[in-house]
């Protein structure tokens, strides 16, 4: 046990998880090649990686700096007041991200791109998409506020906030 702790960095849980997570997207891999277009799939793929750390990655990043900007002049102002200070950046980040992710996971069913071959294999039309999103996303929302809301009574309640976000 010391040797591998030693010789591989952690425990043989961590390797017994590494090797599965290899193991199954080998299996997918070798799925995906025995099928028919396998080289477009690829070809997606490698577009997807390149636009998301070229493209998509620079602008949530810049996005999230401005946020954490905004939060520490937010903070700065709240304790000149002597309020507790709770941390809202990730009450929001929460949702946007999930609500991003709904958006690119169903992009050509909200925004109506998908063939008309959807709705006769499927028997839905995408009218309801966009609307359903836009549902989801405000339940998010509405959620994160209410639990930052409760956060604050808490810590409201008890007169003080920890740096680090958590009520004592």
């Amino acid at each position: 046990m010391q040797w591998l702790r030693r010789h591989y960095g952690a425990g043989p849980l961590h390797l017994a998880g590494l090797l599965a997570c290899f193991a199954i997207a080998a299996y997918a891999l070798a799925k995906v090649l025995g099928e028919n277009g396998w080289k477009a799939i690829l070809l997606l793929f490698a577009i997807c990686i390149i636009a998301h750390d070229l493209i998509v990655w620079p602008v949530y990043g810049l996005a999230d700096r401005m946020a954490l900007r905004l939060q520490d002049r937010t903070e700065h102002r709240t304790q000149d007041r002597a309020r507790p200070v709770v941390p809202w950046i990730n009450h929001v980040r929460v949702p946007v991200v999930i609500s991003i992710l709904l958006l690119v996971m169903f992009f050509p069913l909200i925004v109506r791109l998908s063939n008309p071959y959807y709705q006769a294999v499927t028997g839905f039309n995408e009218n309801v998409y966009f609307t359903n999103w836009l549902i989801v996303t405000g339940v998010l929302f509405a959620g994160s506020a209410l639990a930052y809301l409760v956060r604050v009574g808490v810590a409201h309640h008890r007169g003080r906030a920890d740096p680090s976000g958590h009520t004592p």
